[in-house]
């Protein structure tokens, strides 16, 4: 089942504890598929709560790809433990809402364009490193995921989790302010691909892979500023966020594809693509050299909402949608980059 495959990916994503529960910053973090709906709680919620949390999402109907589910906002109130009054329902905590109608004020996003009003805040994780197309300019140049989303590297979509289009980790912009904000919480989402490697897709330079140790010598001083001197000796000597592929070109990294998130269980794809050679295809390049790297794992790929830069790598490399990732993440903190 596609719901069973964002199980497996929001485990790789976040990399959950003993009790499934998620590290955070995110407080909710919902799986939608076509077939199902499956969620993770962050750690510190009370048990009560996050039982309640789980009970509603299992129960709740599957939105359609670009549409927050409805379960949202009852989720949203039982983790604010306010009161919300739409009608006259009201939702809390002190009132169960498990059989209740959903609180939802917010209109569904229009042709999966989410309203951000502020932009996400780079962190090193990139589950999708190219910029939103609407603004060329990436999310996230290639922020390790911090419990968050992949990174891809074609723009990132607002509103959307991680994980690789041309810049984006996955990138997604939380919905802070406005109709997305719920009970003090941001809203964000995106879709995610499964990666089924080979990926035919003719490079349109060459592309340099981490199998061949006698690159790193080449690549040491080629460091990209978004990358710390620590992280990138790490990366090239096989350590964390290998194995890589990369594009070099006019003496520079020009685009970059590496294991945002490694375990037993599944990769993310973490994508980044320099500002002057986006729109060339060496993020699908690269992903596509990356995924020939990992060909007994099962790999993921997810971006933002409206990071169709990111979409269309995944359209080029014709990777399975297999759904959305949808984040609730409480005001003041920092969404994963996904």
């Amino acid at each position: 089942m596609t719901v069973d495959l964002l199980r497996v990916e929001i485990g790789v994503i976040w990399r959950l504890d003993g009790r499934g529960r998620l590290p955070g910053p995110e407080e909710l973090v919902i799986g939608v598929a076509a077939d199902g709906m499956t969620a993770a709680v962050r750690a510190d919620v009370p048990d009560p709560v996050a039982t309640e949390l789980l009970d509603l999402v299992s129960q709740a109907v599957p939105s359609p790809p670009g549409h927050p589910p409805d379960v949202l906002a009852r989720c949203a109130a039982l983790l604010g433990g306010g009161r919300e009054v739409s009608g006259d329902l009201a939702v809390s905590r002190e009132r169960s809402v498990s059989g209740e109608q959903a609180v939802s004020q917010r209109p569904p996003l229009s042709g999966g364009q989410a309203v951000s009003e502020e932009p996400p805040v780079p962190d090193k994780q990139t589950v999708c490193q190219e910029p939103p197309a609407s603004s060329e300019q990436a999310v996230s140049q290639r922020p390790p995921l911090s419990g968050g989303q992949a990174v891809s590297e074609e723009p990132l979509a607002s509103g959307g989790q991680a994980v690789s289009q041309e810049p984006s980790t996955s990138g997604e912009q939380a919905v802070s302010e406005g109709p997305w904000a719920y009970h003090g919480h941001a809203v964000s989402g995106g879709p995610c691909y499964l990666v089924r490697p080979p990926l035919r897709f003719d490079a349109p330079a060459h592309v340099i892979r981490s199998d061949d140790p006698s690159h790193a010598t080449r690549l040491r001083p080629l460091r990209p500023a978004n990358w710390e001197p620590e992280e990138w000796d790490e990366l090239l000597a096989g350590g964390a966020s290998a194995p890589w592929a990369m594009i070099v070109e006019d003496g520079q990294v020009a685009a970059i594809c590496h294991s945002a998130r490694l375990t037993p269980e599944g990769a993310e794809a973490g994508t980044w693509t320099a500002p002057a050679f986006r729109g060339r295809g060496y993020a699908a390049a690269t992903t596509a050299a990356w995924a020939a790297l990992l060909p007994d794992v099962r790999l993921f790929y997810s971006t933002g909402a409206d990071n169709h830069s990111s979409q269309r790598v995944a359209g080029r490399l014709g990777l399975d949608a297999i759904g959305w990732l949808w984040k609730l993440t409480p005001h003041g903190s920092t969404a994963s980059q996904t």
